[in-house]
């Protein structure tokens, strides 16, 4: 699991250069999503949620160079909230990292 981290960890603070990059570190952060993670790698992650989603509305203008950024990545669940960073920069998605739950069009998702 060290390489998705590595790879999540890309996208949660680094620079922002292709939408294959950011794709791959989503895939990362999905792959984290599924695994059985040791407290302390499942702490890093937390840590690495948090500070993306303070980029999410720079997120959503990096994805807004290749279409709508809205439109970009929605095939995914809400529960993957990581996918929905431009919905979070707008305020149409809101997430709650210590309950783990996801708000979107009136309903709530945990994850």
């Amino acid at each position: 699991m060290q390489i998705e981290i590595e790879d999540y960890e890309d996208v949660a603070t680094g620079e922002l250069l292709s939408l294959p990059e950011l794709q791959l570190s989503l895939l990362s952060r999905d792959a984290l999503y599924t695994a059985s993670l040791e407290p302390a790698v499942r702490q890093k992650v937390e840590k690495l949620d948090e500070q993306l989603l303070r980029r999410s509305a720079e997120v959503r203008t990096f994805l807004s160079s290749y279409g709508s950024p809205d439109v970009i990545f929605s095939e995914h669940p809400p529960q993957r909230w990581w996918w929905h960073l431009p919905r979070i920069a707008t305020g149409r998605m809101q997430v709650n990292l210590k309950e783990r739950t996801v708000n979107f069009e009136g309903k709530t998702y945990t994850y």
